[in-house]
């Protein structure tokens, strides 16, 4: 009888899956990605980050809708075309200052890192 039970359990938990989150909804990938932080600071003993990831996913839970994910990606995204902006002025000053090339090559690599930036957060206000 216990054979026969073992057996059906472990047949049950074969055909067991877990859902993996809706890739559309922003709201359940951070839900998953804090339950997944969880667990490795559960792994690791961290007491006070569980406590803290579990303070971070009731907010998540309570505040958490399509709209204010669109809100805060839509304030990122600002924020890279202001940034891009500055690295842009940053590069004609240095220019109109005649400053050194490894000055002027330094800011030109800042100008393509906010440029990319810039495209990474706009992708992620997209999707």
């Amino acid at each position: 009888m216990k054979r026969l039970a073992i057996l059906l359990l472990l047949s049950c938990g074969a055909t067991v899956s877990v859902a993996a989150p809706d890739a559309a909804d922003p709201c359940v990938q951070k839900r998953a990605d804090i339950l997944r932080q969880i667990e490795q600071a559960r792994q690791h003993g961290n007491d006070n980050r569980v406590a803290g990831l579990n303070r971070a996913l009731r907010e998540q839970e309570a505040h958490c809708t399509p709209e204010s994910i669109r809100r805060a990606r839509e304030k990122d995204v600002a924020q890279a075309r202001q940034k891009l902006a500055e690295r842009e002025r940053e590069l004609r000053e240095a220019r109109s200052e005649g400053k050194d090339a490894g000055k002027i090559a330094k800011r030109e690599a800042k100008l393509r890192e906010a440029r990319d930036e810039l495209a990474r957060t706009q992708k992620e206000l997209v999707n």
